[in-house]
């Protein structure tokens, strides 16, 4: 009973300081949560209309340490992946959008990627977190965090590169 006063005080205090530092409000079934989860329904069909329109044309990306600037530059790479993997799917998905008392919007995305290699015939499973930062109602950053080993094989066997990610 005492370590539950002490985690009830501990909750209720971190509650009350919260807009203090700087947090303001968490949802997730806002607007901005549902387009994520959109746009990643459009990316397992190879549909990328939406994410056109979201993304902003100078978007900054960031998957694990590599950088990829455009939008142009993200669709073609998932042209890419849709050719060097099939069946690829998305599943176990949260998002939330936060949105600071400082007026900045980021979304968080966890979900497990699926899709086979094209050219290994080896199905992957990636548990993998994204963060995409929102600016007038474009994503303008984002950050995504995922293992990317037998990622990066696959397009060693597809195309005889090094590194994807």
């Amino acid at each position: 009973m005492k370590n539950f006063l002490i985690l009830f005080t501990a909750f209720i205090f971190c509650s009350c300081t919260n807009n203090e530092m700087g947090y303001g409000s968490i949802q997730n079934e806002d607007e901005l949560s549902k387009l994520t989860i959109q746009i990643a329904q459009d990316y397992t069909k190879a549909e990328f209309e939406n994410a056109s329109k979201v993304y902003s044309d100078s978007v900054s990306l960031l998957f694990n340490s590599n950088e990829v600037i455009g939008k142009e530059n993200l669709i073609n790479g998932w042209v890419e992946e849709h050719r060097v993997f099939s069946n690829i799917s998305i599943s176990d998905e949260y998002v939330h959008t936060n949105t600071f008392a400082d007026g900045r919007v980021w979304t968080n995305y966890w979900f497990v990627w699926k899709g086979t290699g094209n050219f290994t015939g080896k199905e992957l499973e990636i548990r993998a977190h994204f963060d995409y930062k929102w600016e007038n109602g474009k994503i303008v950053r984002a950050q995504g965090y995922f293992s990317d080993e037998d990622f990066n094989k696959e397009y060693a066997a597809a195309d005889g590169l090094q590194k994807r990610y």
